[in-house]
């Protein structure tokens, strides 16, 4: 068994100690448990397209000269819907990936 700690969440001022709650949880509980959070994760991270802006941070803070730039040159890939650029986060990760 593994032994997981955690602080309740009820709230407390600020100067009050937090009680610790203690759980055991079977290995393979465990594992199936961070295997599910990951996957969680994962699919929020990919869902739906992002703006220039959302490019921007994705990409660690860019500048969306930074992006305009990249999308001219063809280092990175993006849509143009309606006059917009939309960015798919999948593509931004597998362009940044290649590294070209």
């Amino acid at each position: 068994m593994s032994a997981f700690t955690a602080t309740t969440p009820a709230p407390r001022p600020p100067s009050a100690e937090k009680t610790p709650l203690l759980l055991a949880i079977e290995e393979a509980s465990l594992h199936a448990i961070a295997e599910r959070v990951a996957n969680l994760l994962e699919e929020r991270c990919d869902d739906g397209f992002l703006d220039i802006d959302g490019a921007a941070a994705f990409l660690g803070g860019s500048t969306k000269k930074r992006i305009y730039h990249l999308v001219a040159r063809g280092r990175i890939r993006a849509h143009k819907v309606g006059g917009r650029l939309l960015f798919d986060p999948a593509e931004l990760r597998a362009d940044v990936e290649r590294g070209e």
